[in-house]
């Protein structure tokens, strides 16, 4: 028969001396990708809020709420890029009073090792549209072609805002197949586009112009 000699409570005092150290612990950059990933799903929960209310909101406040949402994006993807080394190097490890029962689901998440399916997929589908051939193709040949993506995108992007500039849209409008400058003030709807018009457009061109006492439609 066994004795059991350990001495109660010695465990528990064990993990009360042991004081965690954060000298190794990346928190400027745990702490911008936090900021930055917050403020994302604050602007793509206010979306969601909106689409999903009875009567839709304007389309000038939801581009310009989309417009935000994109700006944000980019700003936690060159977040992470900033980081990329530092977060690849970093291990996530539970301390002796974290308490795993209550948080299992958290933990679990943190010391997750492979990525989820839908992240594999997503990589999955990015190396087939690269036309890359990883198998054969050294580490600094796909970073050469990677980079040569991003200065072209670039280039695209000062390209589209500098033509962009040049040119004053809200005023243009086409008739009998000339583009003239159109002068008179136009009124925003009061309420949102009808999906009926807005196919009607797209789709075959047809202009619907109603005017009523509670509700202006304009399609240009």
């Amino acid at each position: 028969m066994s004795r059991d000699t350990s001495v109660p409570g010695t465990n528990d005092t064990l993990r009360e001396d042991i004081k965690p150290q954060f000298n190794g612990v990346p928190t400027q950059a745990v702490d911008a990708v936090r900021m930055r990933l917050a403020q994302l799903t604050h602007s793509l929960r206010r979306i969601r809020d909106e689409l999903s209310r009875a009567e839709l909101p304007q389309w000038y406040s939801l581009q310009s709420q989309l417009n935000v949402t994109l700006s944000q994006i980019m700003s936690v993807t060159s977040t992470m890029e900033h980081f990329q080394d530092l977060l690849d190097s970093t291990v996530v490890y539970p301390l002796p009073n974290f308490p795993t029962t209550s948080h299992e689901g958290l933990l679990t998440t943190l010391l997750r090792k492979k990525n989820i399916p839908e992240v594999d997929e997503l990589v999955a589908t990015a190396k087939d549209m690269s036309d890359l051939d990883l198998t054969t193709m050294e580490n600094h040949e796909v970073e050469k072609s990677l980079q040569n993506d991003r200065e072209i995108s670039k280039w695209c992007l000062q390209t589209l805002v500098s033509e962009y500039r040049k040119h004053d849209f809200k005023t243009l409008g086409y008739e009998e197949g000339v583009m003239t400058v159109v002068s008179e003030e136009r009124k925003k709807p009061s309420k949102p586009f009808k999906v009926e018009d807005v196919l009607k457009y797209t789709f075959r061109g047809e202009k619907t112009n109603k005017s009523t006492s509670d509700d202006v439609t304009v399609i240009n």
